[in-house]
């Protein structure tokens, strides 16, 4: 690979919104998960409460938001 490819890789790699983007998609692929959607479905069930599907997305959803939030904290303090 040129030079030159390294050295844009290499910047993308270090921007910030590449980074959030980046972080983002691995949330949402962890926190989307089918598998993870059955196991906090069957914890709640556990403790006697039934979510439903809705109920269930929403509560991953907020779990996807919060932690989305607070690497973005993480990232823009690292490069700051």
């Amino acid at each position: 690979m040129p030079k030159s490819s390294v050295a844009d890789v290499s910047s993308l790699f270090h921007e910030k919104s590449f980074q959030i983007a980046l972080v983002g998609a691995i949330l949402f692929l962890f926190v989307a998960h089918p598998v993870l959607f059955d196991l906090v479905d069957r914890m709640f069930a556990f403790v006697g409460i039934n979510l439903g599907e809705t109920l269930l997305t929403v509560v991953h959803s907020v779990v996807f938001a919060t932690a989305l939030y607070y690497s973005i904290m993480v990232i823009l303090k690292l490069e700051a």
